[in-house]
């Protein structure tokens, strides 16, 4: 695992996005996961990037949270930046991914190149068919990233993860993606690239 003495290995990987990429960010402390978030979507800001910021909490409240972080409203009324809420979806896995391509239609929709994204499509990854329909998400953005004009990042509350197959999960979410930031702790973690 990388690390860095005067600047964390995910902020130094994130400063350094020259060109697009599909990221997994596993995390264990979700206001870490918030700050690389950020970092990221405020990096594309600054580079001209259209965001979109994909969760499941109140829109608003993170819309609250941007601006404290220092991300000016005009780039919200401007619609450079928007926050789109990901609703929990429920039923078995091919249920689960049908709902869910419906807001993965919403988050792209109105998108033009370049343009940088952090949601996770499938809000609950606790259940066998919620983590099932969100790898399928995933294997299907990988495989057609070529046609995507942007960098992802895929965030992923490890504790949150289905628990019974947690370890096979994390290393198929790994191979669905171009790059994983671990982040554990602040001023912790890793980057590892996968391709």
């Amino acid at each position: 695992m990388m690390t860095c003495d005067s600047m964390p290995m995910p902020f130094r990987y994130v400063d350094s996005l020259e060109q697009k990429q599909h990221i997994a960010l596993f995390y264990d402390d979700p206001e870490y996961a918030r700050l690389i978030e950020f970092r990221f979507i405020k990096n594309g800001l600054l580079n001209g990037e259209q965001c979109v910021y994909g969760t499941e909490e109140d829109s608003g409240s993170i819309v609250l949270k941007f601006l404290n972080y220092g991300i000016p409203l005009h780039y919200f009324k401007t619609g450079k930046l928007r926050v789109i809420q990901i609703h929990e979806r429920h039923g078995d896995r091919d249920e689960i991914f049908k709902k869910c391509k419906d807001d993965l239609q919403t988050i792209l929709y109105g998108l033009f190149p370049p343009y940088r994204i952090v949601s996770r499509i499938v809000a609950n990854v606790s259940t066998i068919e919620g983590i099932s329909a969100e790898l399928e998400l995933e294997n299907s953005a990988q495989f057609h990233f070529e046609d995507f004009c942007g960098s992802i990042m895929c965030p992923y509350d490890i504790s949150m993860i289905e628990k019974t197959k947690r370890k096979q999960w994390l290393e198929e979410i790994r191979l669905s993606h171009d790059a994983c930031i671990y982040a554990p702790k602040f001023g912790h973690g890793g980057v590892f690239c996968t391709c």
